[in-house]
């Protein structure tokens, strides 16, 4: 991102059989967008499927991981306030 001030997206390619590093972030939300695969996503202790189309929403301050559990890559981008500590 080299035109907004304060939105950062960010791209992931999540391989399969891996997962994020769980993490949370105070006074942030953040928002998921998968483009490509399936696999799911947690959120605090509540995790569920994700697949391409689907767009989640993350609080301020709930940790949130994303796992694929498949064998295909599964492919998402984020975004959030970059003025924040990611």
């Amino acid at each position: 991102n080299t035109t907004l001030n304060n939105l950062v997206l960010s791209s992931t390619t999540l391989r399969p059989h891996k997962a994020t590093n769980g993490h949370n972030h105070k006074g942030q939300e953040e928002v998921y967008i998968f483009v490509k695969g399936h696999g799911e996503m947690q959120i605090d202790a509540n995790r569920f499927s994700v697949a391409k189309g689907d767009i989640v929403l993350i609080e301020d301050g709930k940790f949130h991981r994303v796992f694929n559990n498949t064998d295909q890559d599964l492919y998402f981008v984020c975004v959030f306030d970059g003025g924040r500590n990611h």
